[in-house]
């Protein structure tokens, strides 16, 4: 054969390729676990800037102090928030806003001060 490997023999992995593979393994692990626990994720990424902030780890002024913990509360609650299902379909005048799963409508909603 033409590129020296005998039929039936395997072509050696790339020096890198056992590392890349752990990389994108725990990567993966890791986004699963996020979207399974999003509030558990946040509070450990809250935590962790207030333990750095606490002992020094970076100096930051009080306005940038509360600038990063209101940035970092508010796009992680985002994202917390994208990662919830309503137990609750939103209606209005009696009709889903949501088609629900088995395509029946809610019932009509009762007079108004009844």
């Amino acid at each position: 054969m033409a590129t020296g490997t005998p039929h039936g023999e395997a072509i050696p992995a790339r020096p890198g390729h056992r590392r890349n593979a752990w990389l994108t393994n725990a990567w993966t692990s890791l986004m699963t676990w996020v979207r399974r626990e999003p509030a558990a994720a946040q509070a450990l990424i809250l935590a962790f800037i207030a333990l750095g902030i606490a002992f020094g780890w970076w100096q930051w002024t009080d306005a940038q102090t509360g600038a990063v913990v209101g940035i970092a509360a508010a796009l992680l609650g985002m994202f917390v928030r994208s990662q919830v299902t309503p137990l609750i379909q939103p209606t209005t005048k009696g009709r889903r806003l949501i088609p629900a799963p088995d395509g029946a409508e809610a019932a009509p909603a009762p007079p108004a001060g009844h």
